[in-house]
């Protein structure tokens, strides 16, 4: 007799044949797949939505919709069939127009929503400079075309070493560089333990050994750290492996020596980072995500690495990232996390440090739904305090990359812009993040690696960056090598960022590329930021707007309206959005708004506004209420000197 599960399958099997037969479904696509190609990957007894990245004659390498790219693999093509049918079925009869009365004639038309993502310029494969774009120029007709305020910059050129590769047995898991001196000694990796690398005149870099990982039980390590936390110039590692941390301290002969006791946690450590989060001089440590939505603080010293106080909790289902970061500029390190509940992106969320105080207040930063599934932090503006770059992969909307710059206080956070990239409509990927100068001009870059190569978002000046990526070159014009994980550092000594990355689909070893952009090529050039906007641009709704007063003091930031539009949002309520120009001749460090309109329960009801910085100037309120209603917001702004502006009221009667 056949097992129960074998006569199901049977079962299933013959179904689908006959009703395949019956209905005349569509036999599999032909041999033969190309890049970009929508497939469906029979796999565990069911199909997967995928597409294919690179193609052999046998095989293909495809990312599935929805997964992360740790699921990229290699498929056999007797796996595979496409995603759409061979005959597209005959386009529906059109239907006759029913006459229009004259009340839907006059009826206000909705405008169509923006698409989902650009397709942006890119620079020509043999590039020197690139045209970019920055900040989005005013309009003053609603049908007008969005255009940006334009700069040429210079696009980065690599070129490879002696040797092309470093072979090794296992692909990296994790990565970090070793400096000593403010010098670059080597690398260590997750591999199939941690293998160390050492400089090497010849071939870039050589295998010097292994950390010896016997205090961790044998847990397999799954996150490596690098930072200097003893203050004495070489780096020290922290890895962390099922639910024990330990901390090795390096010393200047090069050796690793552990804490004599690690950290031993209850629940799986799941992520880490480093900062000073204490006084004094064992001030540095390391914060730890335990389980799911707890994380705490760590204390180092040579003589074990110790908890401190009790582990804070979000009201989440789980943390999924943790970042580390003065981000308020008062000397400590405070934490960035972002969360997920029910499998839904819930943003990303800040817990400031109060110089090492136990409570330590939560503030949102910016992060929405579809943002803030990875995090890098990187001090972008150069203003002493770091900032925030979050990225997320998502299929139906592209990849999506925004900077949240740290200010003093709390209320100066700013989130001046969004970049929208997408490919074959799947999405990038997100593996690493590099915030650095990558062709040489003295302003920090963002580079983003992912399942389609590196591609690098350019910074122009103070916290202008180009909103189209450009994608690295060689010097001798062939494709920059497709890497995921990648160490940016000055390897040859010549001031100029190199790469050191690693090959996944193929596991051809490291590859190590030196900085050969040109110091100062032709043609580049940045414009003036937009610092005086149109006093009104187009409006789709009716708008009332009062203010500002002639008689504001002198130097006092001024408040400009440019536009208004209600968009609809459902079938009961108005997507209200009002864009402001806040200008001052200082920095504007935060902007309120309280919209006020009539309820059905009370006569007025208010509530405090969503606000968005859109540029250095230009700012976006809105809410989300019923319809058939008048909306009033009364909007105050504030510079990084104290001066307030004088209210703005913007009346709006969709």
């Amino acid at each position: 007799m056949f097992p129960r599960f074998f006569l199901r399958r049977l079962i299933v099997f013959g179904l689908a044949a006959l009703l395949g037969a019956t209905l005349g479904r569509a036999a599999p696509a032909p041999q033969g797949w190309q890049a970009g190609a929508r497939v469906i990957v029979d796999k565990a007894g069911a199909g997967h939505r995928a597409i294919v990245l690179r193609a052999e004659p046998s095989r293909v390498f495809v990312a599935y919709e929805g997964a992360d790219e740790a699921f990229d693999e290699w498929v056999e093509n007797d796996r595979i069939r496409s995603a759409r049918p061979l005959s597209a079925p005959p386009p529906p009869e059109p239907e006759k127009a029913e006459p229009q009365t004259v009340a839907e004639a006059a009826a206000t038309p909705v405008p169509e929503p923006l698409p989902l993502s650009l397709e942006l310029p890119r620079a020509a494969r043999d590039a020197v400079v690139a045209e970019t774009w920055l900040e989005q120029l005013p309009r003053t007709d609603p049908k007008a075309p969005v255009r940006f305020n334009t700069a040429t910059l210079a696009v980065p050129q690599f070129a490879f070493g002696p040797t092309a590769g470093i072979a090794t047995a296992h692909p990296p898991l994790r990565a970090a560089l070793l400096h000593s001196k403010n010098r670059i000694r080597g690398f260590a990796a997750i591999e199939s333990g941690i293998v160390l690398y050492a400089r090497d005149e010849a071939q870039g870099f050589k295998t010097i050994g292994v950390l010896d990982l016997a205090s961790l039980d044998g847990f397999p390590p799954e996150t490596l750290l690098a930072a200097d936390l003893n203050h004495d110039g070489e780096t020290d590692l922290v890895v962390a492996a099922g639910p024990i941390l330990q901390v090795f301290f390096g010393s200047a002969d090069g050796l690793f020596v552990p804490t004599l006791k690690p950290y031993r946690s209850t629940e799986p450590i799941r992520g880490a980072a480093t900062g000073r989060f204490f006084t004094g001089a064992l001030g540095w440590g390391v914060a730890v995500i335990e389980g799911y939505n707890d994380f705490r603080l760590l204390q180092v010293a040579q003589s074990g690495v110790t908890p401190v106080g009790e582990p804070y909790a979000v009201r989440f289902d789980r943390i999924t990232r943790l970042a580390a970061g003065d981000f308020d500029g008062d000397g400590f390190a405070d934490i960035a996390v972002t969360t997920e509940d029910k499998g839904r992106c819930t943003g990303a969320w800040m817990y400031f440090n109060q110089r090492g105080v136990t409570k330590p207040f939560l503030w949102p930063i910016g992060g929405r739904d579809d943002f803030a599934r990875d995090l890098c932090v990187a001090d972008l503006d150069r203003d002493g305090r770091d900032d925030l770059i979050l990225t997320d992969s998502d299929v139906e909307h592209g990849e999506h990359i925004r900077v949240v710059f740290g200010a003093s206080g709390r209320a100066g956070w700013e989130d001046p812009w969004e970049l929208v990239s997408s490919e074959f409509g799947l999405g990038l990927g997100t593996a690493s993040i590099i915030a650095t100068d990558f062709n040489r001009d003295g302003r920090l870059d963002i580079g983003v690696a992912g399942r389609n190569g590196l591609r690098v978002y350019l910074g122009a000046d103070y916290r202008r960056f180009s909103r189209n990526p450009v994608w690295p070159r060689l010097a001798s014009g062939n494709d920059f090598p497709e890497q995921r994980v990648f160490l940016a550092g000055d390897f040859d000594n010549d001031s100029a960022i190199d790469l050191l990355g690693y090959t996944p689909a193929f596991a051809t070893g490291y590859n190590l590329v030196y900085n050969a952009t040109p110091a100062r090529p032709d043609g580049v050039h940045v414009p003036a930021p937009l610092q005086q906007r149109a006093p009104a641009q187009a409006s789709t709704t009716v708008t009332k707007v009062d203010g500002p007063r002639s008689d504001v003091p002198e130097g006092a930031p001024v408040l400009r309206h440019l536009a208004s539009r209600a968009e609809p949002y459902g079938q009961w309520r108005y997507r209200i959005v009002i864009e402001v120009a806040a200008l001052s001749d200082g920095v504007i460090e935060s902007l309120d708004a309280i919209c006020r309109y009539d309820s059905a329960d009370q006569p007025i009801q208010e509530i405090p506004a969503f606000v968005h910085r859109d540029n250095e100037h230009q700012w976006s309120i809105e809410v989300t209420l019923p319809r058939g209603r008048t909306y009033e917001f009364r909007i105050n702004a504030r510079d990084d000197k104290g001066r307030a502006a004088a209210p703005l009221r913007v009346t709006v009667s969709p």
